[in-house]
């Protein structure tokens, strides 16, 4: 195999390095844009000794004559914003293989790791495609589930994935050459990246279930899930169920109940509680007691 990535993401790291232990991997794709991995993915494709492709995504001679120069015989795409266009795919002998973190078609779009998280699904799809001229499609080689562990944020979990996925990227890429496998459809409604709207929580609609699965959907890669209190807005980071005996009358997303000690708990719409563990305030990262010891107070309210 003779194989060229296209990828601006760190997850692809662990199966550069399987690849390139093997002698296969003959020159990484990257954008042409500032993305947050380009630049430790460019290092450690020179210091592996790769040749580094800087495209803008559009058709063009430069990039096939380089296909040619280093004799690639197939494309890999893991964590690429840019679709790959079908005279593209089409100059590889044995097409490009996607690397997708989700199930597919349901999961198509850009953030599939965010929506399945936010969605409390128990297991994440990797998804290994042969790609075609539409987003998230074309002829699936491979496929397993991954288990989510209970309160793991998508940073964890995307890094799990990340390792188990190159633990059977030499299996995909071989598949691809018997030229079989079932039709993955196009998704109509491929779901987007998140917006600020979609890290809002509903402490009077959303559960305490659905609020950690945002919080740990949301933690680190979209800052956490977003709240106001006093007047400021609030970044939650990491949660955690509890049980608390209180009294009084509180609605959803009052404070309970707050010490140094033990923290700060809320009151969910489904009259269950949660600890609040670590958040973001003001710019500043902070513990709940922490929180807790700076003066928050019962019956103050995240809104």
């Amino acid at each position: 195999m003779r194989i060229v990535i296209f990828t601006q993401s760190s997850w692809s790291l662990p199966s550069i390095q399987k690849l390139v232990q093997n002698d296969q991997v003959v020159g990484i794709v990257v954008p042409n844009k500032e993305v947050p991995d380009r630049e430790i993915l460019v290092e450690i494709s020179k210091n592996l000794d790769l040749e580094v492709y800087s495209w803008d995504g559009k058709e063009d001679k430069e990039i096939l004559k380089w296909f040619d120069h280093v004799r690639a015989d197939r494309g890999l795409s893991f964590g690429f914003s840019y679709k790959i266009p079908n005279k593209i795919f089409e100059s590889f002998r044995f097409g490009v293989l996607n690397v997708h973190f989700g199930e597919l078609p349901k999961y198509a779009g850009a953030a599939p790791l965010f929506w399945a998280m936010k969605n409390g699904e128990r297991f994440v799809t990797i998804t290994y495609h042969q790609i075609d001229e539409n987003w998230d499609a074309g002829k699936k080689v491979l496929e397993f589930d991954v288990p989510v562990f209970p309160g793991e944020p998508i940073g964890l979990l995307a890094s799990r994935l990340a390792t188990l996925a190159a633990n059977e990227i030499e299996k995909a890429l071989l598949q691809i050459e018997l030229k079989t496998g079932e039709i993955i459809p196009a998704n109509s409604k491929n779901d987007s990246r998140p917006e600020e709207k979609d890290l809002l929580i509903d402490w009077k609609n959303q559960t305490a279930d659905q609020v950690e699965f945002l919080v740990n959907a949301a933690n680190p890669h979209y800052g956490g899930a977003i709240t106001n209190f006093r007047e400021s807005q609030v970044r939650i980071l990491e949660v955690s169920p509890a049980d608390v005996n209180v009294t009084g009358i509180f609605s959803p997303g009052s404070i309970v109940y707050a010490d140094a000690t033990y923290g700060v708990f809320v009151l969910c719409s489904d009259f269950k509680y949660l600890r609040i563990n670590i958040l973001q305030i003001e710019g500043t990262i902070i513990s709940g007691t922490k929180m807790a010891a700076l003066g928050i107070k019962a019956f103050e309210k995240f809104i």
